[in-house]
């Protein structure tokens, strides 16, 4: 049976967006209303469009970083600016996101479950969903404590590479996490965002930055234990 949240709990919330301003108010208008969210910090890294307008219509903290540094560095200020001793890391572009969307991610942290989630969206690739598992995914609850491995920010300029060495971290440490399965959540394409060519040069230059991180067929094995692992952890949790 499934146990109530814990009500006494607080959460920060840690967005990194970049040219987000079409996108990010569907993002902050659910989760600045949350009942279990009292603090969300957006770090705008440098954008050239309108988004720290769009930030700046919602209570949220914001930090503004003058020129672009990455979502590395821009997650790890965030982080480092929180109070809170549970973290959700979202990402700005988020479409579909509910008030459910988070409980679901952050009832198995709450009620020590498991350590910490990921989210499975409906957008994940097809192998993922088969898998179980978006080992890449942006949308994380992960306790304060487990982000402070120097491992997770120790190579800040390969863009696309946190997620994975967050991933080693957590896995290095033995800890359990479940993957969420979020219906009618969704990313945004980056083919939608900056056009079709320009957005699968993106995702090419994505695996490209993720094998500076390591090697293609660790990245790749590191798939096949989360999604094994996760299993085992739905299992001891039902």
């Amino acid at each position: 049976m499934q146990k109530t949240p814990v009500k006494e709990s607080k959460i920060s919330v840690v967005i990194a967006a970049y040219n987000e301003a079409p996108r990010i108010s569907n993002v902050l208008d659910i989760i600045t209303k949350h009942p279990l969210i009292d603090e969300v910090i957006v770090v705008n890294d440098g954008s050239t469009d309108t988004t720290s307008a769009v930030i700046k219509k919602f209570d949220v903290i914001l930090i503004e970083n003058i020129k672009n540094l990455g979502k590395t560095l821009s997650v790890k200020k965030g982080i480092e600016k929180s109070k809170n001793s549970i973290i959700i890391l979202l990402d700005a572009d988020l479409i579909g996101l509910t008030d459910d969307s988070i409980n679901k991610l952050t009832e198995p942290v709450l009620n020590h479950q498991v350590d910490w989630t990921l989210s499975l969206r409906d957008n994940s690739f097809k192998i993922m969903k088969l898998m179980k598992v978006d080992w890449m995914s942006g949308e994380r609850v992960v306790p304060k404590n487990l982000l402070l491995d120097p491992l997770i920010w120790s190579k800040p300029n390969i863009g696309y590479g946190l997620e994975t060495l967050m991933n080693k971290s957590l896995l290095d440490k033995n800890k359990t996490f479940l993957a969420v399965r979020l219906h009618n959540v969704s990313d945004t394409n980056k083919a939608n965002k900056i056009g079709f060519f320009k957005g699968w040069s993106a995702d090419f230059k994505m695996i490209g930055q993720i094998s500076k991180v390591m090697p293609l067929h660790k990245f790749l094995w590191q798939f096949i234990i989360m999604s094994n692992l996760n299993k085992k952890y739905c299992k001891n949790i039902q």
